[in-house]
C-alpha cells in the first residue's frame, strides 16, 4: 500500500474509534511545525517574563529615586532646623532689645554689641568666616574687597576695612567694604 492510502485508512480507523481526524495525517512536517510552535510559545513566554522583569525593575528604580529625593529634602530640612535652632536664642534676645528701643526704653550699646558677637559666633561655628575687621589695614584683593566710593583700586593697594565681609570656604558671600589709603600727593604734599 502506498503511504497516501495508508494515511487514509488511519484517518478512517481513527474516525471509527471517535477520534478527531480533521487535519492532515501526522508526519515529519507536522512534527517540525509543532516543535516550531512550541519553541515560539516558549520564546513568547520568555519575552513576556523579560518585559515583566523590566517593568518591575523600572518600578523599583522609580521607588528608589523617590526615596533618595525624599531623603535629600528631609536632610536639607533637618539642616535648616539645626541652623535655625542655633540662631533662635541670639535672635530672640536681639529682637527683645529692638522692641525695647522702639518702645522708647533705654537700650545699652554694649548689650547690642554682645548680642551681635553671639550671633556672629554661632554663624562662625557653622562655617561662616569674616573677611576683615572694621578698622583693619590690609591690601586690596578684588575677590574679597569692594571700595566704598571713588575710583577703581588696583590689587595690592593699601586699604582700610570699613565694614567686614563674609565667606564660607572659597565662596565669598559678601565682600568687605574698604576705603583706599590716601597717597602722599593726594594729601596736599609736594
Amino acid at each position: 500500500m502506498s503511504t497516501g492510502r495508508m494515511g487514509y485508512w488511519q484517518r478512517l480507523w481513527a474516525a471509527l474509534r471517535g477520534r478527531d481526524v480533521t487535519g492532515p495525517p501526522k508526519g515529519s512536517d507536522d512534527e517540525q511545525l509543532a516543535a516550531s510552535r512550541a519553541k515560539m510559545a516558549s520564546l513568547e513566554m520568555d519575552v513576556r517574563e523579560r518585559d515583566e522583569r523590566m517593568a518591575s525593575m523600572r518600578r523599583e528604580y522609580e521607588a528608589l529615586k523617590s526615596d533618595k529625593d525624599r531623603g535629600a529634602r528631609d536632610a536639607g530640612r533637618d539642616e535648616r532646623v539645626r541652623l535655625l535652632k542655633r540662631l533662635a536664642a541670639p535672635l530672640s534676645n536681639l529682637m527683645a532689645l529692638a522692641e525695647l528701643a522702639e518702645a522708647g526704653q533705654d537700650v545699652q550699646a554694649r548689650d547690642l554689641a554682645s548680642l551681635a558677637r553671639g550671633l556672629e559666633k554661632e554663624l562662625v561655628g557653622l562655617g561662616l568666616e569674616p573677611v576683615g575687621k572694621t578698622g583693619e589695614r590690609t591690601v586690596f584683593e578684588v575677590a574679597l574687597h569692594q571700595r566704598m566710593s571713588g575710583g577703581a583700586v588696583r590689587a595690592g593697594t593699601p586699604v582700610t576695612v570699613r565694614m567686614p565681609g563674609y565667606r564660607m570656604g572659597e565662596t565669598v558671600l559678601l565682600k568687605a567694604m574698604v576705603s583706599a589709603e590716601e597717597e602722599p600727593d593726594e594729601q596736599g604734599g609736594d
